[in-house]
């Protein structure tokens, strides 16, 4: 009958949890840091190439690439030494961010990233290269896919007089229009409205411009949280 062996707390963490870590070498270092700098570039281009926006951020470019590679040391480092690792969480735990995000397209961006660093540093090069590609090609593609309808914040100028019959013209020459501001001056009112035109058609500007008692017609295009 073999005896039982009885093992302290220590033995248990040690064979389990400790034994599960490995060190990598200077090489491995090298190149998985190096195939995250490559995948941290192909998030970068195809942020610029499916960039849908008003101004595009050159800085939020280059924190895509940053936080790939300072991702990849991360988990590299957590790794490879239990200690630090847990002194990391520890560390990361008093971080506070609070840039807003405008668009939500640039949370999945971040998202994408921080992917792709947790993938090279647990040395997955391979799955990491094929999930940047594919997730690359479908934002790339969905960036593309034509709009059905635009939203656009309409600014005019009309008289006070005609404002009335104006607004019942904007509503039924468009699939949606909502005001959302108005100012008098003197005998004039200033409009903003929210409408919905066809995509890429700017047509009804025209006609609106021709219309009796307008003076001035504004037209920008509406990203949602910021024009």
């Amino acid at each position: 009958m073999t005896p039982l062996t009885l093992t302290s707390f220590k033995d248990v963490f040690k064979s389990g949890f400790l034994e599960n870590f490995s060190s990598l070498t200077v090489t491995q270092g090298v190149l998985i840091i190096a195939v995250s700098f490559l995948l941290g570039l192909l998030i970068c281009l195809v942020y610029r190439l499916s960039y849908r926006g008003v101004l595009f951020s050159r800085s939020f470019c280059v924190s895509l690439l940053a936080m790939d590679v300072i991702t990849t040391l991360i988990i590299m480092s957590v790794t490879s030494n239990v200690i630090l690792s847990l002194g990391m969480v520890g560390a990361l735990s008093i971080v506070r961010f609070r840039t807003a995000i405008k668009d939500p397209l640039d949370i999945a961006f971040l998202y994408y990233s921080i992917a792709a660093g947790i993938m090279c540093g647990a040395n997955l090069l391979g799955l990491a290269a094929i999930g940047v590609v594919l997730v690359g090609v479908i934002l790339f593609v969905a960036s593309r896919l034509p709009a059905a309808s635009d939203s656009y914040i309409l600014m005019l100028t009309v008289n006070a007089d005609d404002e009335e019959p104006v607004v019942k013209y904007i509503k039924k020459n468009t699939k949606k229009a909502a005001l959302k501001s108005k100012a008098l001056v003197g005998t004039s009112a200033e409009l903003s409205l929210e409408v919905t035109l066809d995509a890429g058609s700017t047509k009804f500007m025209n006609k609106l411009n021709a219309y009796p008692g307008v003076s001035a017609v504004t037209i920008v295009k509406s990203t949602g949280e910021y024009v």
